[in-house]
């Protein structure tokens, strides 16, 4: 009888130990609530918008890509032509934008050339002021490149997105120490209109230079032919990113 007793004096315990442990980790528990504010709600729901824009692109190149693939599926020989003649045109867009290849197309001729001056009247200043520094055809070149300009060459030599330029007494040099004399004629390939109204707006540099009474011919021509580059655009230290990179990691 006392073995029954105290066993159940035992259990009795143990439910009672149990209840004050569960009721004491009940009142001691924390509850954690993350709320965010209004500026970080903003951005989480600018970052959500932003990955579904992403993802809908990537969606739409997929069946632009899967669209592009089908017409080269199969072994044909109408669509072996058919991907060769697709790869000509796109290298061939790829030299006009590069300036590999010679273009043509309808745009301006810019002609700009030293004013005139005397060198025993004038001061050395007002000599200084009407003559074509290699500083203005930097910034004409960056003006150009500002406007709907798709190709440009001094001369007879074409215009790269890298191509600089230097002051080489009378002449303009450039990075290959080739040379351009004056008068300079700028072909500029592009729409006529949008060119000739931004080279002559006010605040344009154009009108800075005739300011200076530095000789400037705007001229609109149907059809200009700009030649291939004679730079080299070998690239020694670029490369794609994407793959390539990756593997090196």
């Amino acid at each position: 009888m006392k073995f029954t007793k105290g066993k159940f004096f035992i259990l009795i315990g143990g439910i009672i130990t149990g209840f004050f442990i569960t009721n004491n980790i009940g009142k001691n528990a924390k509850i954690t609530s993350s709320f965010l504010s209004s500026k970080e709600y903003q951005n989480a729901i600018e970052e959500r918008n932003k990955l579904y824009r992403e993802i809908e692109s990537i969606k739409e190149e997929n069946i632009d890509y899967r669209f592009k693939i089908s017409k080269y599926e199969g072994n044909s020989p109408e669509k072996t032509q058919k991907l060769i003649e697709d790869m000509k045109k796109q290298l061939a867009d790829y030299g006009r934008l590069s300036g590999i290849n010679a273009v043509t197309g309808p745009g301006v001729v810019l002609t700009i050339q030293d004013g005139d001056f005397n060198k025993i009247l004038d001061s050395q200043a007002d000599i200084w002021r009407k003559i074509f520094h290699e500083q203005d055809m930097a910034l004409v070149l960056n003006e150009i490149r500002n406007t709907s300009a798709e190709a440009i060459a001094i001369n007879n030599r074409r215009i790269l997105t890298n191509t600089g330029v230097k002051c080489s007494w009378a002449f303009i040099g450039f990075e290959d120490d080739s040379k351009e004399h004056p008068p300079f004629y700028i072909y500029i390939i592009g729409n006529p209109d949008e060119i000739m109204a931004s080279l002559s707006a006010e605040d344009s540099y154009i009108q800075k230079l005739m300011l200076r009474e530095i000789k400037v011919e705007i001229e609109k021509r149907d059809e200009i032919v700009i030649p291939a580059t004679l730079q080299n655009t070998i690239a020694k230290y670029m490369e794609i990113y994407g793959e390539i990179s990756e593997n090196k990691k």
